[in-house]
């Protein structure tokens, strides 16, 4: 499962630098951006966590000096709520735009993922229990030819 990286800055100028070095740095892309307001930007990456961990340091380390860095955060294993509503963004119209609409498509593809493993967990826990207890059926009906056996010598 892929993780997720944020990168908040002042200005668009900064942000795009630091996406830039984030995405040199390490094998991440870039899932999308929002301009919060007075200026601020965040910039959302995903890929493998140990590449979004480096990815994040890099973006940071180019803009730390000029002070425009806000914040950043790295979640391993996003829930997929989380990425539909953090990358919702409506038009003027009050339609959800194409990145909004990439973000709803990666969340339903990764979803299912998880609940076939599972399932796959449960069905192996299952036949596990059923095998122990024929185990111990027949060593149950051993015992009781082995007593009646017993019984009459």
């Amino acid at each position: 499962m892929k993780s997720l990286g944020v990168i908040e800055t002042k200005g668009l100028v900064s942000a795009i630098k630091a996406a830039d070095a984030a995405c040199k740095a390490a094998s991440v892309e870039v899932v999308g951006y929002r301009k919060i307001g007075s200026g601020l930007i965040s910039i959302y990456f995903q890929g493998e966590i140990s590449a979004v961990h480096t990815a994040i340091d890099h973006g940071i380390s180019v803009i730390a000096d000029s002070q425009l860095l806000v914040g950043s955060l790295v979640i391993a294993r996003p829930d997929p709520s989380v990425i539909t509503k953090l990358l919702a963004v409506k038009n003027s119209q009050g339609e959800l735009d194409k990145s909004t609409e990439l973000a709803c498509d990666m969340a339903k593809i990764e979803k299912p993922k998880e609940i076939v493993v599972e399932k796959q967990l449960l069905v192996e826990e299952k036949t596990a229990a059923s095998i122990v207890d024929v185990k111990i059926d027949s060593i149950s009906k051993e015992q009781k030819s082995g007593l009646n056996k017993g019984k009459k010598s």
